[in-house]
């Protein structure tokens, strides 16, 4: 008899959505002044963020970026019985700005249930070249656990290899990251001439 072959299943996924902003162009030309205008000196390295009054100065193209990712968060979200749904989720924002040498340390935010970043400049100016850095990157939430035991090997299953390490996503204008909120985030230093503005956003579900 011969031997089955072995069925292997991915439990506890951790789902991170990358998306492209069908009217981006239009958004970041709205947008993008706005925030460079407003943008103050970076504190500790990690570059300036906008306080919690973002929304209110941004205007409509703000509110077509959360439309966009609301929906995007209503194609990723089920009850614990598999139904669809669709929420009128909260949304909180920050802009920001980065210069050349500054990042971002991880951090997670507690209270959301999805978190996103929206690249408005990615600050690369259509150049493709690694050495910019400034890669988004999102921590395994187990920890260094997996990789504990013998950090040269992996799984050879498919987004397994950095298990107990770190996923990169070179950013693009455009791009939206939407992954949830208790998943750590950080953006490694960025080396670009030219400055990249960003949109960081939260989605609480609605009480009650």
């Amino acid at each position: 008899m011969a031997a089955s072959k072995p069925q292997i299943r991915i439990l506890f996924a951790t789902p991170v959505a990358v998306h492209f902003l069908p009217v981006a162009q239009d958004v970041n030309q709205a947008v993008r002044p706005l925030i460079v205008e407003r943008a103050q000196p970076g504190l500790h390295g990690q570059g300036w963020r906008s306080g919690a009054d973002f929304a209110s100065w941004a205007g409509e193209p703000l509110q077509t970026l959360f439309r966009v990712a609301r929906d995007l968060a209503d194609g990723l979200t089920t009850t614990r019985a598999g139904a669809r749904v669709h929420l009128e989720w909260n949304i909180e924002a920050g802009a920001c700005l980065r210069h050349k040498g500054e990042y971002r340390e991880f951090s997670a935010r507690p209270g959301a249930y999805w978190s996103g970043v929206y690249y408005v400049d990615d600050g690369y100016a259509k150049s493709d070249d690694e050495a910019l850095g400034g890669a988004c990157e999102l921590a395994d939430p187990r920890g260094p656990l997996p990789a504990m035991m013998a950090p040269q090997f992996g799984f050879r299953i498919p987004g397994c290899l950095t298990a107990g390490q770190t996923e990169l996503i070179r950013p693009q204008t455009g791009m939206i990251v939407l992954y949830p909120a208790w998943l750590a985030r950080g953006e490694r230093r960025y080396e670009g001439e030219h400055s990249r503005v960003t949109i960081e956003f939260d989605l609480m579900v609605p009480a009650g």
